[in-house]
């Protein structure tokens, strides 16, 4: 390749910049409740089948989120964002199981990325960071499931979750349409 065949970036178009990973603590995730409301709104909006209908309201939806307050801040649940200029664009929760007999395993929940800062990585970065808690805090089998044939479904296969099976009729979609989930692990050892 010669230097007339690279290509060179434009220096009047920015790269757009790289999302910052968090992982919060009960104060921070509380102060972020108003982002991940609005994070939810617009993935319901956008069709995502993430516990809310069509019509959910930023109370019912703020009303959820606070209610794992009580989790979060006894570290059941630790709670990730991405954010990009002050503003919360994605989400993750591991929900680490609290049961005796499995001390093990955690679950992944709320993987969000909102529609206009999708294809920057962030989902990849929140998912890497989720994982890396899991296994420093000794939780090396995981679980997930997702809306069977989204791209969610495509973008987990991608990162190495094993299928376990589609359960029919699993969740209703924003528009109360019943949809299969398909379920995932990973062994993170």
């Amino acid at each position: 390749m010669t230097a007339v065949d690279q290509i060179v970036p434009d220096p009047a178009v920015p790269e757009p910049r790289a999302p910052e990973i968090r992982e919060l603590d009960i104060e921070g995730y509380r102060a972020a409740i108003p982002g991940l409301v609005e994070l939810t709104l617009d993935a319901v909006a956008g069709g995502a089948s993430i516990n809310f209908m069509a019509d959910a309201t930023a109370g019912e939806v703020g009303a959820w989120w606070e209610s794992r307050a009580g989790l979060v801040d006894s570290g059941l649940i630790s709670p990730f964002v991405g954010v990009l200029d002050g503003r919360v664009v994605g989400s993750v929760l591991l929900i680490r199981s609290g049961n005796q007999n499995s001390p093990h395993r955690a679950e992944i929940g709320k993987v969000i990325v909102h529609r206009d800062a999708r294809r920057r990585g962030i989902a990849t970065a929140l998912m890497a960071a989720a994982e890396t808690a899991a296994r420093d805090s000794g939780r090396w089998l995981l679980v997930l499931d997702t809306i069977t044939g989204s791209a969610a479904d495509e973008f987990y296969r991608s990162l190495g979750w094993q299928e376990t099976g589609i359960v029919p009729d699993y969740a209703l979609l924003t528009d109360g349409r019943p949809w299969p989930a398909t379920f995932f692990w990973k062994d993170l050892r």
